[in-house]
């Protein structure tokens, strides 16, 4: 990517930061930042998000050494050049799941090489940053170069990361900045096609699977620079019953209630549909579908190759290792390449639909905006509108989620409610748009998504003043609906020493790392439970944890009904991790039949337009559950939408 601007000035000192930096002499310098993103505000319309951040340098030589004379602590570290040096500066900063480390070689006054030496990112989007902006920074010699989209956090930690190094070799980072974007070229083209289909997250890549494989051509449409939706986003699980996978495991070797759809079908009938619920349907014509979509889904994908196994100790196919793993990268990449290298789909990246063509009440095609300036105005027999759902909207949030704002915004960049609001000008009405939001545990001062914390590190949950509020067993999807009626929004995870060792890979069945959460400044370390009382000023920890330990030492049962709680050692080193739940996914959307066709408020078929995924909220609400898995919806409703539109158009 190429810019303009001004040359980079020579050995200047104007603004060096806080720190130090290794000489010319020594060859490389190092850097520590404790830059904290102290807010994560996902923006109304737009989705983009805000960081606050500060950052402390440290140079690679001794840290402190005390004085002979009095103690005091000197810091021996070398002294920033007083002019531009070139050589290899090593500095690091914190992004979404921890620090990024970033190499930078600085020659002949210019920045010659960025390299990300290592990185917790979520491979696909934080993967996508790490690729794409060492080569802009290079190529434009810009450290405000534009953020990859929806990898916006990464960015800014690699470009803080490049600052930190011109601060260190006696430069300037203000001297390279004034980054301008080539002016795109405007060309409009016209495509036919069967199917155009707006968003390329697994429900619109499972329709794309179903509908060329029936014959149907296929154009799919995706605002991200990349393709997968919640895919890499997520722990990759999704919940599949009667597979080829299972059928070869053994039904006897697996949980009882995961064994068959049956079995799956039955535990929400003995409880997970609320009889209670405005949507109660025992009859589930929405959750039945879904099972029998999953399995195929799921069988599908492993004719092709996708690899399965469990998450931990989960007993149904998962994709492997764990939370942000590799075998969602591995699954994505495999489905992607056989739609596109075998089925022939069609898949167009930075291109938001930003209009549906309607005529005679029928939707006939859309309008889509690609990023290099081609305006796409298709023409189509259907419209599958596969957007994602809206919690990064915030005029939609405020109408329906107000009371879910005093959090921070954790949802997906993509979340603008785009399709919803298209649908709706098409005539679609919402529906159960009063379920609320699913939120994620992230890190307080990091915002790092810590979902699993509580599997990991067994522990307790206290509010701002150090007293249990809830079942620990609470699933974290779930957790807002309790969190938002206390007094404040501050929480903490309180744990000790041996539920410690699950912070690391070695020590959780996850294969989770959770170490950095120490270096944020989310986790906190005492000597004992009365310290960290004081630390954090909790005045009814001690003794919260005091019956804490008297149920456990009993075999009592607790106040929330819990049941052989672990008694924790805490005259030993304790830790409070402060968390806070970040809403992800708003429930809600646009109101389809169990076959994915859009529908009035009369509920009558909007004609050529169908919907599946997030833009339609959780389908479990429709049948009076409560949200679980958004993948298992997504894949199963996806091929559900791409079978109906292959029998109808």
């Amino acid at each position: 990517m190429k810019s303009t601007h001004r040359k980079p000035m020579e050995s200047s000192n104007a603004s060096r930061g806080n720190g130090t930096s290794e000489s010319a002499a020594c060859g490389i310098a190092s850097s520590q930042t404790g830059l904290t993103r102290r807010t994560f505000l996902v923006g109304a319309a737009a989705g983009t998000a805000g960081i606050a951040a500060a950052s402390l340098l440290g140079g690679c030589g001794s840290p402190q050494t005390s004085g002979d004379n009095d103690g005091a602590a000197q810091d021996e570290s070398p002294a920033i050049p007083d002019e531009f040096t070139d050589g290899v500066y090593l500095t690091k900063s914190i992004s979404m799941h921890g620090p990024i480390n970033v190499k930078t070689v600085i020659a002949d006054g210019q920045i010659a090489e960025v390299a990300v030496l290592n990185n917790r990112e979520s491979y696909v989007i934080g993967e996508s940053a790490v690729k794409a902006m060492p080569q802009r920074i290079v190529e434009s010699q810009c450290v405000d170069v534009d953020c990859v989209t929806g990898a916006t956090l990464t960015s800014m930690a690699i470009r803080d990361a490049v600052s930190q190094a011109i601060s260190n070799a006696g430069g300037d980072p203000r001297d390279f900045q004034g980054y301008t974007a080539p002016e795109p070229q405007k060309t409009e083209v016209a495509r036919e096609c069967d199917v155009a289909i707006m968003g390329a997250g697994m429900a619109g890549l499972m329709a794309a699977w179903a509908l060329a494989e029936s014959g149907k051509s296929v154009l799919v449409f995706e605002k991200m620079p990349y393709v997968g939706g919640c895919m890499p986003i997520t722990s990759t699980a999704w919940n599949a019953q009667d597979t080829i996978i299972q059928k070869a495991w053994g039904t006897e070797q697996i949980y009882e209630a995961w064994s068959s759809i049956e079995a799956q079908l039955q535990s929400y009938r003995d409880g997970r549909i609320e009889p209670d619920s405005p949507y109660y349907n025992p009859d589930m014509p929405f959750i039945t579908p879904m099972f029998e979509a999953a399995r195929d889904a799921t069988d599908m994908m492993i004719n092709i190759g996708v690899g399965f196994c469990p998450i931990s100790d989960w007993p149904a196919p998962q994709l492997a290792p764990g939370a942000f793993s590799i075998g969602g990268k591995f699954c994505l990449d495999i489905v992607k390449n056989y739609l596109t290298y075998q089925l022939g789909v069609e898949i167009i990246t930075e291109a938001p639909v930003m209009q549906l063509v309607v005529e005679s009440d029928a939707v006939r095609g859309c309008v889509a905006e690609g990023a290099d300036g081609t305006t796409y105005r298709v023409s189509s027999k259907a419209v599958l509108l596969a957007s994602g759902g809206y919690i990064g909207n915030r005029d939609l949030m405020e109408q329906y989620q107000p009371e879910e704002l005093k959090f921070p915004l954790m949802g997906p960049p993509w979340a603008t409610g785009d399709g919803l609001l298209l649908g709706q000008e098409a005539g679609a009405a919402l529906e159960t748009m009063d379920q609320g939001v699913t939120s994620h545990y992230s890190g307080a001062v990091s915002h790092a998504e810590i979902s699993y914390i509580h599997y990991v590190c067994p522990g307790v949950v206290v509010n701002g003043s150090g007293a249990r509020f809830v079942s620990e067993g609470l699933e974290y999807k779930q957790a807002l609906r309790v969190f938002k009626d206390q007094e404040t929004t501050d929480f903490y995870w309180v744990f000790d020493e041996v539920s410690r060792q699950g912070m690391v890979p070695s020590g959780n069945s996850y294969r989770l790392d959770y170490t950095f959460l120490l270096e944020t400044g989310d986790a906190t370390e005492a000597k004992d439970y009365r310290e960290l009382a004081e630390k954090l000023d909790l005045p009814d920890l001690v003794a919260t944890l005091d019956a804490v330990n008297e149920c456990a030492i009993n075999g009592a049962e607790d106040e929330f009904g819990n049941e052989g709680l672990r008694a924790m050692l805490v005259d030993g080193p304790m830790y409070a991790i402060k968390v806070t739940p970040t809403p992800y996914i708003a429930q809600g959307g646009l109101k389809v039949d169990p076959a994915c066709h859009v529908q009035r408020e009369d509920g009558a078929n909007i004609a050529g337009l169908y919907a599946a995924g997030d833009v339609v909220g959780s389908v479990e609400n429709r049948d009076g559950a409560m949200y679980r898995i958004g993948l298992t919806q997504a894949i199963a409703f996806g091929l559900i939408a791409g079978r109906t539109m292959a029998q109808e158009i």
